[in-house]
């Protein structure tokens, strides 16, 4: 496809890809924002069960990335996501129907398997489309629609758990899936030709489902996404734990925890296609490096939130450093790439992604009956002072050669 110098990023295609990552990466969030709470107060399962069935959408996701993004390359992505929506459309009904912690394990983990396939496809379609000198601004907006859906999925799944109304996140997901099947059919996929894919190489090779120049980056984005799992998952207990701790009857920390998602949300759109022109400009360097120590910081802030206003002032740093690390990381694995696994790569950013946001409500769970909320955003600083050290000795001093292997 010849690429012209007025090529329109925000054409058609684009904007189906970015209305179904919309809508999937909405409904994980709306999710695995109120299942934690639906688990404890609904089916009175334990902190660490209740963790189990938040972070195991992820771990679903990550093994259908790791054999789709060995193959998506390869097969018709169209179909693949048709189907994939569908299915997800299925598995998220039966959210109505539970009656179980063990039943919900189940829907969660085959709602991750089928979110992790379309999620794949989508990206996938989105490294076609741009091209590679627009890649970091076009990486950018695309992410804004996870930034989007990770604002008003929390927001809606915090404000509709205040009220117990658990049922009507799950129809409100049902007829937001049915959008994605519609925008997935006027979608059109470019498909390499037959000379362009290279098969996989016979007998059992990791390489085969995780592209080995993205293993460096991978270590600081699973990192990224630990901190961040445990900001997601425990933003609705924690500040209603501080409107009790400070015996607030109007619930101003829980309000300014809802608020959260949309004041990083709002930041966001402004900050990631600046972030994306700078990268493109100026290398990775000049975003991840600030981005990261932004994270820490709006840890920080939330382990020592003493008013509802540093809440919302780790919104913003959370929004300059998650927001902007998150896209940027993911432009970087798509640069480090051959041309010819753009799919693979696509995939292996979101393995690590999907592995660190998996794991952190369930191990999380393990050690809160041992630590308060404050301790344990402590601890998610100190995972991000770690990806920190990772980025320096996985990335920046290997910068010249880009390789990690």
């Amino acid at each position: 496809m010849t690429l012209t110098k007025k090529y329109n990023i925000w054409n058609k295609n684009f904007i189906c890809v970015f209305i179904i990552n919309f809508i999937i990466c909405f409904v994980f969030y709306i999710s695995t924002s109120s299942i934690n709470d639906y688990a404890t107060k609904v089916l009175r399962s334990s902190d660490s069960i209740a963790g189990l069935a938040s972070g195991i959408f992820v771990i679903g996701a990550l093994f259908s990335r790791l054999y789709f993004g060995s193959i998506i390359d390869t097969i018709n992505i169209k179909k693949t996501m048709l189907i994939s929506l569908v299915l997800y459309f299925i598995s998220n009904s039966a959210y109505l129907f539970t009656n179980g912690v063990s039943s919900l394990i189940a829907i969660r983990l085959f709602s991750g398997i089928f979110y992790g396939i379309c999620s794949c496809g989508a990206g996938a379609v989105v490294a076609r489309l741009v091209p590679s000198r627009k890649r970091g601004v076009g990486i950018g907006y695309y992410a804004i629609s996870v930034v989007l859906s990770s604002a008003f999925g929390p927001f809606l799944a915090v404000y509709l758990a205040s009220k117990g109304e658990f049922n009507t996140g799950f129809i409100i997901s049902l007829v937001s899936i049915a959008l994605s099947i519609i925008a997935a059919i006027l979608l059109k996929v470019r498909n390499y030709k037959k000379h362009h894919h290279q098969a996989i190489k016979k007998g059992f090779s990791i390489y085969n489902y995780y592209e080995k120049s993205s293993i460096g980056i991978g270590f600081v984005v699973f990192l990224l996404g630990f901190a961040y799992g445990g900001i997601l998952v425990y933003m609705s207990s924690y500040t209603s734990y501080l409107d009790s701790l400070h015996s607030i009857d109007y619930k101003a920390y829980s309000f300014a925890g809802s608020l959260f998602f949309v004041i990083y949300a709002s930041v966001s759109v402004f900050s990631r296609p600046i972030a994306g022109k700078i990268f493109d400009k100026m290398g990775a360097n000049f975003i991840l490096i600030p981005s990261i120590v932004f994270l820490f910081i709006s840890l920080l802030l939330l382990a020592n939130a003493y008013s509802p206003y540093m809440i919302f002032i780790s919104a913003v740093f959370c929004a300059l450093g998650y927001g902007n690390a998150s896209s940027s990381a993911q432009s970087l694995t798509l640069k480090l790439c051959p041309p010819h696994k753009l799919g693979l790569a696509n995939s292996s950013f979101f393995i690590s992604l999907d592995f660190g946001i998996g794991l952190s409500p369930y191990v999380l769970g393990l050690i809160k009956p041992m630590l308060d909320f404050s301790a344990i955003y402590e601890l998610c600083a100190g995972v991000i002072f770690i990806a920190f050290v990772f980025y320096f000795i996985f990335v920046m001093k290997k910068a010249k050669q880009f390789t990690f292997y």
